[in-house]
């Protein structure tokens, strides 16, 4: 064993045999690389990551190739879901070099840590237009013995390359004629009309960008944009990314029609994909969305519930080494375990043939070829008893790390299914996980990214704390309580204006760089697969300005916004949650303001009308120093529409609210 035994990450306690001599990110690594004047070797990855396994098999569990590295590296292993700062500024290095990144990621160090190598997936023979592992190994070696002068240059190239990096990026122009009809014109030309989502394969949900696409359509009444972001979504639940039986979403599939999933589910992808449902089901509402936020939670509850309390990051894509062993049907099995009178509806209901579906032979990944079918009592009989018989089989392995930012993330995605449902339960769901949050991962005034094992990790991140005050926001929206938004969420966003912004007081850092070992202090704006920290801030910033009235926050929002115009413009699905914002800030500001007795129970009643930023307050008595509630707390119930900072005469019903808001049922 080596010194990974004594971590709690799943990922580095799954090295934690290997015959390297690993030891996780930390002082003593650093220390003893600056003391032997060594190359440093770090591997990132996953404990859910495909092809990390694949390299643990064919590379790191070799003697042979593990004395290679031993010999002429101090070897690092780094959980990137623990220290997604590590991970960044060596990814970014991985671009500069390579054009690509991905996971497992390998770099290759200086004794200060500055990179002057990476690359990501190498086979232990040459293949796939690739050196064999430990070529690459003997020739850094060699090179960094014997032409030391050119890897110091390269290293000092790559840091400047990653520190001017943002600047780069906010300094792209805006094209002419920009606008928002003018973005959305981009996002649409990157739209697969003819199966929903975007770009080919492999094909993820990117459900930011269908988010955008969703709010477009409602503020603009093009009902095209509304359209397609329904349509990705029936896409996806009747394809395979979708796990028909159990509920949930894998990452993505490695076809462009949903069908072949990589089968591993985070967190993450789920929380972000029911915001995405609540938020379809309160416009077109749709027995598939309200099944699938059912299934998607029941699943959760069932398989990602931590016994502490809270949801694990992730489950594996592998089952007893074997990708989606855990997921997949032969044609037999369901003959052995239905009605004989059941088996061939059932087959054509999932697209179970007796050759397969699926490039392994006579395996089959269920989905729904005609996703119109209805999911008929003997079906919905059926699909119990395989999910059953399911259970019985060896299950994926789980990564137990609670982390701050996911499920931060899921406690918006459950506020807005009960905006959509109106079902209580999704919204009981939110607030204790909330709860629990604050007692597992907040501790003497300080929050942390995530606890493993009942040990703490780093101290949080730029990105944990953009999810949780956002969170915090939605948390008082749904509920009507003032006290989140105003109490949790003014400070969490005070602490980051505080502690993470740039020197310009415009961005802001993933980690403060006073507190970072790294050679560089890294900004990331992409909104990939999770929404970055930046584009989160100012959303929250944005909304805050707008309950609060405090200039602070809305300047620094639109400071943020204007930054990032022209990358925005130019690409649009990597910034889809910064154009949210921008598309908010480009169409009149609306609030409702409901006082006096009865307040909260009526304003209530207008949360599962979905129009991105309408603002919606209640206060039933004078307690609340807002701009929004000044001299407006009546004896009576009063309804107050405002737009653009100037409002109509308050009305003393709902039906008179909806008819000015213009959401007459």
């Amino acid at each position: 064993m080596n010194r990974l035994a004594q971590q709690t990450s799943p990922y580095l306690l799954q090295h934690a045999h290997n015959p390297v001599d690993w030891y996780p990110w930390g002082d003593e690594a650093l220390e003893r690389a600056r003391r032997e004047d060594k190359p440093i070797l770090v591997s990132i990855g996953y404990s859910t990551c495909h092809w990390c396994h694949v390299m643990e098999r064919e590379s790191f569990e070799v003697q042979a190739t593990a004395e290679v590295m031993n010999r002429h590296f101090v070897c690092i292993k780094v959980d990137r879901e623990e220290r997604p700062d590590v991970d960044q500024v060596y990814m970014d290095a991985c671009q500069a070099i390579t054009g690509g990144g991905g996971w497992p990621l390998n770099a290759f160090l200086l004794p200060d840590a500055r990179p002057f190598y990476a690359g990501t997936y190498y086979p232990p023979e040459r293949k796939y237009n690739r050196p064999s592992w430990t070529e690459l190994l003997e020739y850094i070696a060699r090179t960094y013995r014997e032409d030391r002068q050119e890897i110091e240059e390269q290293a000092q190239k790559l840091v400047e390359n990653i520190r001017t990096g943002s600047d780069r990026m906010l300094g792209i122009e805006l094209p002419e004629n920009a606008g928002m009809e003018q973005l959305m014109e981009q996002l649409r030309g990157a739209y697969d009309e003819a199966r929903g989502g975007f770009g080919g394969a492999p094909k993820f949900p990117q459900s930011q960008a269908l988010e955008l696409l969703l709010a477009h359509g409602i503020l603009s009444g093009n009902n095209h944009d509304v359209y397609r972001a329904g349509r990705s979504m029936r896409a996806m639940l009747d394809g395979g990314i979708y796990d028909q039986l159990g509920g949930g979403f894998s990452r993505y599939t490695v076809d462009a029609h949903w069908r072949v999933p990589h089968f591993e589910k985070m967190l993450y992808d789920n929380a972000l994909l029911l915001r995405l449902l609540g938020k379809l089901q309160a416009v077109t509402p749709d027995d598939r969305y309200l099944q699938a936020i059912e299934e998607t939670t029941a699943w959760l509850q069932r398989e990602m519930a931590l016994p502490g309390g809270g949801y694990r990051a992730a489950l594996d894509a592998d089952s007893e080494g074997v990708e989606g062993k855990y997921y997949v049907w032969q044609y037999r099995e369901l003959e052995d375990l239905l009605p004989a009178e059941d088996v061939e509806a059932v087959a054509e209901f999932y697209g179970i043939t007796h050759a397969g579906n699926w490039e392994e032979e006579a395996t089959n990944i269920p989905y729904r070829p005609v996703g119109s079918a209805e999911l008929t009592p003997r079906i919905a009989a059926a699909r119990e008893l395989l999910a059953t018989e399911r259970r019985k089989r060896v299950p994926p392995g789980a990564d137990d790390k609670l982390i701050l930012q996911w499920n931060a993330l899921l406690i918006s995605g459950w506020c807005q299914c009960y905006r959509g449902t109106g079902e209580a339960r999704y919204l009981e769901l939110a607030t204790y996980l909330y709860r629990h949050l604050r007692e597992k991962l907040h501790h003497d005034g300080q929050w942390y990214r995530n606890l493993t094992s009942g040990q703490l990790g780093a101290p949080a991140y730029l990105d944990d704390y953009a999810a949780l005050a956002a969170a915090a926001l939605d948390l008082s929206e749904a509920t009507l309580d003032l006290r989140y938004a105003l109490e949790d969420g003014r400070q969490l966003v005070d602490h980051v204006l505080a502690t993470f912004s740039d020197a310009d007081d415009r961005m802001f850092y993933l980690r403060p760089p006073a507190e970072s070992e790294l050679p560089v202090a890294t900004q990331d704006f992409y909104d990939n697969a999770l929404p970055s920290g930046n584009s989160q801030m100012a959303h929250t910033l944005y909304r805050l300005g707008r309950l609060t009235g405090e200039e602070v926050y809305t300047r620094r929002a639109e400071r943020m916004l204007s930054a990032l115009a022209g990358a925005l413009q130019r690409y649009p699905t990597s910034f889809a949650g910064w154009g949210l914002t921008a598309l908010l800030q480009a169409y009149p500001e609306r609030e409702l303001v409901v006082t006096g007795p009865g307040a909260v129970a009526a304003a209530t009643e207008f949360l599962s009308d979905y129009r991105p930023g309408l603002l919606i307050v209640a206060a039933e008595y004078d307690r609340w120093s807002l701009p929004l509630l000044e001299n407006r707390y009546l004896s009576e119930l009063r309804y107050f529409v405002c737009e653009n900072r100037s409002c109509q005469l308050p009305v003393a019903t709902a039906e008179a609210a909806r008819e000015l808001l213009d959401l007459r049922t």
